[in-house]
């Protein structure tokens, strides 16, 4: 499916009010073609059913990577910024043996969604998830986020803590303050073009044997994107306690981005029984994990 997104909208109007969208997030129509053309080949080269749809929300077209059996149990996948649905491909055709995956663009993100950016301070992202739940019917589902995607699955389970079953957790924002530190940087590597995208993969990464063809594919988005440098929200204590839900959270010690032991306590303070993974020699990036995943998302764990 290549429906063309609208990448002119200049403002949205939501039910937490009226919230301001650049007129492109990517840096030319040809760069985000790049973005677009590496994904689909990627996406090509994984052995699993799928079905592309793009959704139509008061925030704009939604793409939305369906795969699995439709009579499982639902699981909304999140993937982090300055990225898209690709994050999930070595995932989707284990987690589709127990569930029936949605992966989904981030609206205002490096994929084939509409270039939205809401208010973090609003509940525009709980609201935009909500109407996804609507448009497939879904009633109650499980959730999994990385970084950012972490932060909207923390950010949906707050407002509509009836609608989740369970959430995972990777290297979450949003439970407490992003370090300064690397927000600096990133704004100044981000003007930097390829160099800096490399530098600012080095953070992320750590020293994580990378593949080549994440490699290129990184490079390919920094070069052609602009990435959201703004401030993320952490919940306060009132939100947070609303999580009533089981919750797993698994994040890197060598984490650059969000403070992991901060993050940790916080959780095991606030709410009623936290699954917690902090891995040693693990950077921002969390993979090869689904070994405690899916036994979490089954209630095993």
């Amino acid at each position: 499916m290549n429906l063309e997104n609208n990448s002119e909208v200049d403002k949205v109007s939501t039910n937490s009010g009226t919230t301001t969208s650049p007129v492109s997030v990517f840096k030319s129509k040809e760069g985000r073609q790049r973005i677009l053309d590496q994904y689909d080949k990627l996406l090509s080269a994984f052995d699993f059913e799928y079905r592309e749809q793009y959704v139509n929300t008061s925030y704009g077209l939604t793409y939305v990577l369906e795969s699995g059996p439709n009579d499982l149990r639902p699981l909304l996948l999140f993937h982090g910024s300055t990225s898209n649905g690709a994050a999930w491909f070595t995932d989707i055709e284990r987690l589709t043996q127990h569930y029936h995956v949605l992966a989904v663009d981030l609206i205002g993100d490096a994929g084939h969604s509409a270039e939205t950016r809401l208010d973090m301070k609003s509940d525009g992202y709980a609201m935009w998830i909500r109407e996804l739940f609507e448009r497939f019917g879904i009633k109650k589902a499980s959730l999994m986020g990385n970084s950012l995607g972490a932060w909207m699955c923390l950010k949906f389970a707050s407002v509509f803590p009836e609608k989740v079953e369970r959430i995972v957790l990777l290297a979450a924002s949003g439970i407490a303050p992003v370090r300064l530190s690397f927000v600096f940087r990133v704004i100044l590597y981000s003007l930097r073009g390829g160099k800096g995208g490399e530098a600012i993969t080095q953070m992320v990464y750590g020293k994580d044997q990378i593949p080549q063809e994440v490699i290129d594919y990184i490079n390919i988005i920094s070069e052609n994107y602009s990435p959201y440098t703004g401030k993320i929200p952490v919940l306060p204590d009132s939100d947070m306690t609303r999580l009533v839900m089981p919750v797993m959270y698994i994040a890197g010690e060598d984490d650059k981005l969000t403070n992991v032991p901060k993050s940790a306590r916080r959780l095991k303070k606030l709410l009623p029984r936290p699954t917690v993974y902090v891995l040693k020699n693990t950077g921002h990036v969390i993979y090869n994990v689904l070994d405690k995943v899916i036994p979490f998302l089954q209630g095993k764990v």
